[in-house]
């Protein structure tokens, strides 16, 4: 893929330091084949920048944005890393995902925006999210606030 082109898709989706590989269309949507960039992260649990490389994960199919009433999926193939500090493994793309979630951020806070004037079943018809998880965002979302408004007190 041209590297403008490249950097087109990633500026649409948000997704600056990413590489964009294959994109392709089927059934359920659009998928767009992304890495991290070659950058090493540093670890989250000690900040330690000494890293190994420690496998890795099996590619993972997420739910990332809405255009034109199709859904656009991110296949992220994400590399393990390991600190020689701490001795702790983790994924890097932590700030896309949550852990063992199949949303991105970014389609949480759509989902959120949408709730706000329209019900769950609504939400659900025109986006394709499950009441469980727009019930868990909300709850998630709700909580957070509260417990920041107990700690301002």
């Amino acid at each position: 893929m041209a590297k403008s082109q490249e950097n087109g898709i990633t500026i649409l989706l948000g997704l600056k330091g990413y590489q964009v590989g294959r994109v392709t269309e089927d059934d359920e949507g659009i998928v767009v084949e992304m890495r991290i960039g070659k950058g090493k992260a540093s670890c989250p649990h000690c900040n330690s920048s000494r890293l190994y490389g420690h496998g890795r994960c099996k590619p993972r199919k997420v739910l990332h944005n809405w255009r034109n009433g199709k859904k656009i999926y991110l296949e992220l193939y994400r590399q393990r890393w390991r600190c020689r500090e701490c001795s702790r493994s983790f994924n890097d793309g932590a700030e896309l995902l949550r852990t063992y979630s199949r949303i991105t951020k970014k389609a949480e806070v759509e989902v959120l925006w949408q709730l706000k004037d329209r019900g769950f079943s609504q939400v659900t018809r025109e986006l394709g999210v499950g009441y469980g998880t727009q019930r868990r965002l909300l709850e998630r979302e709700t909580d957070e606030e509260a417990l920041g408004f107990v700690s301002r007190q």
